[in-house]
């Protein structure tokens, strides 16, 4: 679905976080970039064709057109207060302010990535979740050189604090009607993740065909109804992983894979390590800065 972004009359950008459930969280694109902070609970991040783990402090920029949507793991009837906090800004208005300013000569390369969604790490993140936060009490002129500085301080992270989602621009071909056709799809994916999950299942359950389900997948992701829920159940994997002393045996379960064979394999496809390696290099004394949840897994995207 694509969401029509208000912006505040008063300023160039829009500055605002939402609680979670929440209308806005929904599988949507818009024409404005987004500098998006999650501040409570973990879940996966879907972006593109990418499906990442991620838990307080994940800090992303997603492109103009990318559709995207954060779902949080919670209990039935719970509410995440605050979830996120987002900058949304006319990519237009950066691209020509860019063009003419000399000083910006690092944003137009990081608009174009941007495209591909990024995740920032490390003292990348830490400044930019201070800079994002701290924007939400600045006016005037103050207010959009923060996000200036905001802007330059995320083109210049080193090559190990950006992760780039998807290898590829992935624009949204889904119109109003088939965004919330997608969006319910995946709203299913979800619930029964642990579950077999089959193309037949889901489209019965949409009261459409199979083909018409696997096209509309497509489209929307551009890997397809297997690789989305492959990808979502590895991301489910490395935030279990993270999150609890679990065995990786019941975690390969409760992620929904079959068997520990076949999670093994798909794990090491989508992160480039197995499950225990993954486990073992998250930090054993995080603190207030750790954003160990949300660290690239390289090959997802």
């Amino acid at each position: 679905m694509r969401e029509l972004v208000l912006m505040d009359s008063a300023s160039a950008l829009r500055w605002f976080r939402h609680d979670y459930p929440h209308p806005l969280a929904r599988w949507h694109h818009h024409p404005e970039i987004e500098l998006h902070l999650v501040t409570g609970s973990t879940g996966t991040a879907q972006i593109g064709g990418a499906a990442r783990a991620f838990g307080p402090g994940a800090f992303y920029l997603v492109g103009s057109g990318l559709p995207h949507n954060w779902v949080s793991s919670i209990a039935e009837g719970e509410v995440v207060t605050g979830r996120d906090a987002l900058i949304q800004v006319d990519l237009e208005l950066l691209s020509r302010i860019a063009a003419t300013v000399p000083d910006l000569v690092r944003i137009p390369p990081l608009l174009e990535e941007a495209r591909c969604g990024i995740q920032f790490h490390g003292r990348t993140r830490a400044r930019a979740e201070a800079l994002l936060l701290g924007i939400a009490e600045r006016r005037g002129a103050s207010r959009f050189a923060g996000l200036l500085e905001l802007l330059d301080v995320l083109a210049g992270a080193p090559p190990e604090e950006r992760d780039l989602l998807n290898d590829r621009a992935l624009d949204s071909t889904l119109g109003q009607h088939d965004s919330e056709l997608f969006d319910r799809a995946m709203a299913y994916v979800h619930e029964h993740l642990q579950e077999p999950l089959r193309l037949e299942d889901l489209a019965a359950e949409l009261g459409r065909g199979p083909t018409v389900v696997s096209r509309l997948f497509s489209r929307a992701t551009g890997v397809g109804f297997s690789r989305t829920v492959i990808r979502m159940r590895v991301s489910e994997a490395c935030r279990l992983l993270l999150m609890t002393d679990r065995p990786v045996a019941e975690i390969c379960f409760d992620a929904g894979f079959s068997n520990l064979s076949n999670f093994n394999r798909r794990f090491r496809e989508e992160t480039g390590t197995t499950p225990r390696a993954y486990r073992a290099a998250r930090p054993t004394d995080p603190g207030p800065e750790d954003d160990s949840l949300s660290e690239p897994a390289s090959g997802l995207s």
